[in-house]
């Protein structure tokens, strides 16, 4: 297959997201081999300060949270920026709050299944809410008796 000629006549293939995402991770890796094989980068460790947040590459996603849930995420951001550990002050996003704690339950889920405490809290969140769906659909303005 000729790619060069391909690209060159617009007949470029069609990129999966998945297979957007392995080249993004193989461009990170790359970029992360170039800057430990810097030759600066062996003189002088601080060159290329790696930050939590930097880690790996990320993708943006928008989940829905409740207005309590939000409240909570900010208090333990200030909780942790008040804290210090071993003298120095956390700076940490609720990016990596949350990612740290979606980790934290997932490893779980992985290890216990059923038994993990994020299994057990859905399927009673579940629970209730089937429990509060009520048993006939009324029309908008209707009483319910």
């Amino acid at each position: 297959m000729d790619i060069m000629g391909a690209l060159l006549k617009g007949e470029a293939p069609k990129i999966t997201t998945e297979e957007n995402d392995i080249i993004e991770r193989l461009a990170f890796y790359l970029r992360r081999l170039e800057h430990r094989n810097a030759p600066d980068a062996a003189k002088d460790p601080q060159v290329f300060p790696v930050r939590p947040k930097d880690a790996r590459p990320k993708k943006k996603v928008t989940y829905y949270l409740t207005k309590l849930i939000i409240q909570q995420l900010e208090k333990a951001q200030q909780k942790l920026a008040e804290a210090e550990s071993e003298g120095i002050k956390l700076k940490i996003s609720k990016s990596v709050i949350v990612e740290t704690a979606l980790r934290a339950a997932l490893q779980e889920l992985e290890a216990k299944g059923p038994r993990s405490r994020l299994h057990r809290i859905l399927r009673d969140v579940c629970r209730r809410t089937k429990e509060a769906q009520p048993t006939a659909m009324t029309k908008p303005g209707e009483d319910v008796t």
